[in-house]
């Protein structure tokens, strides 16, 4: 079974030229997609033919190296198969003993396939490799920053966009800076920003239209984040006419049905995706559609392959704990394991969600001070995400905080009807049986 991929960041971009100021007219979103040349899903392959060809003609070519890397990192991010990931590791590393020295872009392969690892400090160490060799390298920041964050040092991620200079209509310094706003619960004015951003990256002719795809996603994530169902499932859409095989629109099509309760569209987007990269979040999607339609037994082939794609998914490390521990929260089953994932992922990583994926699953095992403890923690960054305002209502009326349980549940449904599935119904049971 092929490995797969949780998240892809920004980074991504670093290693593709996507920074070079090339602008054409901006046109209405509706035609982003007719600005560049059809997708042709065989062109990376084609290109990886070549220069694997040409590796073997040269096999001590630094270039060569380079260019497999982040061809192999460039098709992680379109097939979602981690594996591949772990290809442009190797390749970096070994242009890297090539040439050590005035070689970039080995670094910036190799950074971006740790990040993608979750192995951050090691991608975090490279960016201070390269920012110490030219303080006006803009994409070091850009390292040091996304991986600042991933692990939930967000005081030192501000600092360090502080200190760094893009240009006005630089779309990832503006990605970063909504990442930032959005972690610390300004949600309205990261949407701004990532639009903005969207609209920058459309104008610049060297972003291939699957990256500029990824723009338009992120958009819709924060949209549906904020209840703009409609907004979102339209900017999903716009991803999807620059780059049909996106298997992360796919999903969060997916993610979006199921929240709407839509699960006829739930298993459709969901299918799609699969037969792309069937991916935790995926299948666990499919098998919760089968269950609200009444089919136990597909739902349950579905739970069984999500067991099996655990058990062979163990080689990669943590990349998948924190999914893993709130899936099994969710469904209320393997707590124990759960606990033991969640306090390992909160060891490596202090963002808000490592907090929120603990504090959820002590819930559910019965830890309500520690749960309480946790779920404080992140709302001490963010009281604008309805999903750790649920986790929080639900912590508090297990506590007999009757008021604090009743606001925070309102709030969560004031911000986004549809934060998960079933979760809202669940939210609305709870507060009228608290009375609210």
């Amino acid at each position: 079974m092929r490995r797969f991929l949780p998240c892809i960041p920004i980074l991504l971009f670093l290693a593709t030229g996507g920074c070079s100021h090339r602008p054409v007219p901006i046109a209405p979103r509706a035609s982003l997609a007719s600005l560049r040349p059809a997708y042709d899903p065989t062109l990376l392959p084609k290109t990886m033919a070549f220069h694997e060809k040409r590796l073997k003609e040269t096999p001590h070519s630094a270039m060569e190296l380079n260019f497999l890397a982040e061809n192999y990192n460039q098709l992680c991010r379109e097939t979602g198969d981690i594996s591949d990931t772990f290809r442009a590791e190797q390749l970096a590393r070994r242009s890297l003993k090539v040439r050590a020295y005035h070689n970039d872009a080995a670094y910036y392969a190799l950074a971006l396939s740790l990040f993608t690892q979750h192995r951050f400090h090691e991608s975090m160490e490279i960016g201070r490799h390269l920012a110490a060799q030219s303080a006006e390298d803009l994409h070091a920041a850009y390292l040091i920053t996304e991986n600042q964050t991933e692990l939930g040092d967000y005081a030192e991620a501000e600092k360090t966009m502080q200190g760094v200079h893009p240009h006005l209509d630089d779309p990832f310094g503006m990605v970063l800076r909504a990442r930032l706003l959005e972690m610390n619960g300004q949600v309205v004015a990261a949407l701004t920003q990532l639009e903005r951003a969207r609209d920058a990256a459309a104008q610049n002719i060297d972003i291939p239209r699957e990256n500029l795809a990824w723009f338009c996603m992120r958009v819709g994530d924060l949209q549906a984040a904020q209840g703009q169902a409609t907004s979102a499932e339209q900017s999903y859409h716009e991803a999807l006419a620059l780059f049909p095989n996106d298997q992360r629109t796919l999903t969060a099509l997916t993610r979006l049905s199921a929240a709407r309760g839509d699960w006829a569209a739930t298993l459709s987007w969901g299918q799609q995706a699969a037969n792309i990269a069937p991916t935790p979040e995926v299948v666990a999607l499919l098998g919760d559609a089968y269950r609200a339609q009444g089919n136990a037994a597909e739902a349950q082939s579905q739970y069984a392959l999500l067991e099996t794609m655990h058990r062979l998914s163990k080689a990669q490390g943590g990349v998948y704990d924190r999914q893993r521990a709130l899936y099994l929260a969710d469904h209320d089953q393997g707590l124990d394991e759960a606990l033991q994932l969640a306090r390992k992922e909160l060891k490596a990583r202090h963002d808000i969600y490592a907090y929120d994926t603990l504090a959820w699953v002590c819930c559910k095992k019965g830890l309500y001070a520690e749960a309480e403890q946790a779920i404080n923690v992140a709302l001490a960054h963010n009281k604008q995400d309805a999903k750790l305002l649920y986790h929080a209502g639900v912590i508090a009326a297990k506590r007999g905080d009757k008021p604090k349980a009743k606001q925070y549940l309102s709030q969560a449904l004031a911000i986004n009807p549809y934060f998960l599935p079933f979760a809202p119904t669940q939210a609305r049971t709870l507060l009228n049986t608290l009375g609210g």
